[in-house]
């Protein structure tokens, strides 16, 4: 699993947990290493400033007051580049198709 899996994993596990959960645990749901644990919980916490509460004796979680307010980054497109990416995706459809075109198939229905 790749790092931007396991965080994304990760944070559905801390979103969804109502008590601390455990480093062994997220070993397990992760398929990783503890120190690799360990430097996704502190990614989390300082680099995407996620309220990770706790310490590895008694599990991490995310701060109850916190938790609602806190999301991982994500896409954000303008509709002028999303409108450019749609218009991209139709002339490559035109073509013959491309590497965009299926990636692209999920945005034409919205």
């Amino acid at each position: 699993m790749e790092r931007i899996e396991r965080i994304h994993a990760l944070h559905r596990i801390l979103t969804a947990a109502r008590y601390p959960v455990t480093v062994q645990r997220l070993q397990g749901e992760l398929e990783c290493s503890r120190a690799t644990v360990y430097r996704d919980l502190a990614y989390l916490r300082d680099y995407l400033m996620a309220p990770v509460i706790g310490n590895g004796e008694a599990g991490f979680r995310y701060d109850p007051d916190e938790a609602n307010r806190f999301e991982l980054p994500g896409l954000w497109l303008s509709s002028q580049e999303l409108h450019s990416l749609l218009a991209a995706q139709q002339l490559l459809m035109r073509s013959g198709g491309g590497v965009l075109s299926n990636a692209l198939a999920p945005l034409q229905h919205r």
